[in-house]
C-alpha cells in the first residue's frame, strides 16, 4: 500500500467525500472474539464489521468482554456513530470534539463506503492515494 498522505484540516474539501479513506478493510460477524482481542493495539482501536456490502456496526476494545470466545457478532456496535459521504467535514469535525473519535465510517444508506482517519494530532485527515 502507498504512503499515507495527509490534508490539513484547513485544506479540506467542503464533504467527507473528500477526505474518506477509500476501500477500508473490514472483518464479518463470525470473527472470532480471540482474534479480535489480538486485533487491537494502541494504533488499531475501530473494527468495522460488515456482512457482505451491508455495514453492520463497529466493535471497539471496549466492546469486547473480557473472556469468553464465540463470534464478535453479538458485540458490534449497529449504533456506532457514522458520517455520510455528502455531509460537511464539519460533521466528523463535530464527532472528534464531542466522541473523541479518530476513526469514522462513512455510511451510505446500509452500504459501507469508507472511513475518515485523523492523524495522532488531530490536524489533518490520513488518506491512502487511490
Amino acid at each position: 500500500m502507498s504512503s499515507t498522505i495527509h490534508i490539513p484540516l484547513d485544506e479540506a474539501g467542503p464533504t467527507v467525500d473528500h477526505v474518506m479513506m477509500r476501500g477500508a478493510e473490514t472483518v464479518g460477524p463470525d470473527m472470532p472474539l480471540a482474534d479480535a482481542r489480538a486485533f487491537f493495539s494502541p494504533r488499531k482501536k475501530l473494527l468495522l464489521v460488515t456482512d457482505g456490502d451491508r455495514f453492520l456496526g463497529t466493535l471497539t476494545p471496549d466492546d469486547l468482554p473480557e473472556s469468553g470466545d464465540g463470534p464478535i457478532g453479538p458485540h458490534v456496535n449497529a449504533d456506532a456513530p457514522r458520517v455520510t459521504p455528502a455531509d460537511p467535514v464539519s460533521a466528523a469535525m463535530a464527532l472528534v470534539a464531542a466522541e473523541g473519535m479518530t476513526r469514522i465510517p462513512v455510511v451510505a444508506g446500509d452500504q459501507l463506503e469508507g472511513m475518515v482517519c485523523f492523524n495522532r494530532s488531530h490536524e489533518a485527515f490520513c488518506i491512502y492515494p487511490s
